[in-house]
């Protein structure tokens, strides 16, 4: 059975037992407060089907959802919830890997155009200021010289929050912007990743080219694993709301939107918390002139392994319900 003969048969029957739910949980009657038992049962039959047979990550969470919920009413709330951090921790990778396709085809669009635009700036300089406007070069050099005016290390504890702040609006705010430019069909995300990979490429090159390197690297690794990763979690997202607009399936275009972002919800909620943690790494690690450069390279190689682990690993083993 095709998963859209699967949602179409079922989507009733969910809906009514949601709002079975919805009255006990409340506290209370609904007529068919007697049959809780046996539609129990249905969804947890539906389930196990789903997981059997693959279904959409999407469709899995809202059974297992529901299963849940009849779970903690039959049983009046002996069944403890799951932590919802847990929960995000093991759907997250999942996410990722369940849509692969898109993260791949997200990567591509990102660092492809950012691997081009380095080399090619890297070895003409000349070139950055067809992609990246000429005062925010400049802007690059000072922040990134080592003998320049601007010094990373006279920041204080007051610079440092404040800049962390920043960097979790402006970050967020990009993912959020990809994520969103998927309802343009998925070209909106598409080109925001290849922008976005060009600008990175052009100034990267640039800062290489003008003997900047050694400042840059050291700098941006370490909170580059969880920062760039996010960004392309978060356009592989609004791939996956574009593609539901594309095909849609039996479904019709708006309800194949609104099963894209639920869907993408767990990746968009783990973006967020990259972000997060990218954030407090930029703030309070990476400017800091006390930590060796080498220290510096070194934590950062070992932070994207840990990312690309988490997300190829993680969740594979479901916690029992």
């Amino acid at each position: 059975m095709k998963q859209s003969w699967f949602e179409e048969r079922g989507e009733a029957f969910w809906r009514g037992h949601d709002e079975l739910l919805g009255a006990l949980e409340r506290g209370g009657k609904h007529p068919r407060s007697a049959s809780l038992p046996q539609e129990h049962a249905q969804i947890c039959s539906m389930l196990a089907l789903a997981r059997e047979r693959r279904y959409t990550l999407g469709l899995i969470d809202r059974l297992e959802e529901l299963a849940l919920r009849g779970q903690r009413v039959l049983y009046a709330g002996r069944a403890d919830p799951e932590p919802p951090f847990r929960g995000l921790m093991q759907r997250f990778p999942r996410a990722v890997r369940e849509h692969w396709a898109l993260h791949v085809l997200a990567a591509t669009l990102f660092y492809g155009p950012w691997i081009f635009g380095m080399i090619l700036v890297a070895n003409r300089p000349e070139l950055a200021t067809m992609v990246v406007d000429p005062s925010t070069l400049i802007q690059m050099e000072q922040m990134y010289d080592p003998s320049g005016e601007v010094q990373a290390g006279e920041r204080t504890l007051s610079d440092d929050v404040a800049m962390f702040g920043y960097y979790i609006w402006n970050n967020v705010g990009i993912a959020l912007r990809t994520f969103g430019a998927g309802a343009a069909l998925g070209v909106g995300s598409g080109l925001i990743l290849v922008y976005n990979g060009l600008v990175i490429g052009a100034v990267s090159g640039h800062l290489t080219a003008v003997g900047l390197g050694g400042s840059f690297w050291p700098f941006v690794i370490g909170h580059g694993s969880f920062e760039l990763t996010a960004i392309v979690i978060a356009g592989a997202a609004g791939l996956k709301l574009g593609w539901g607009l594309v095909a849609p399936g039996r479904l019709g275009r708006a309800a194949a939107l609104r099963a894209g972002a639920r869907e993408a919800l767990p990746l968009i909620l783990g973006a967020g918390g990259m972000l997060f943690i990218a954030a407090g790494i930029e703030a309070f690690w990476s400017p800091s002139r006390v930590i060796p450069d080498e220290v510096k390279l070194a934590v950062g190689a070992t932070l994207w392994l840990g990312v690309l682990g988490y997300l190829i690993l993680g969740g594979r083993t479901r916690h029992a319900r």
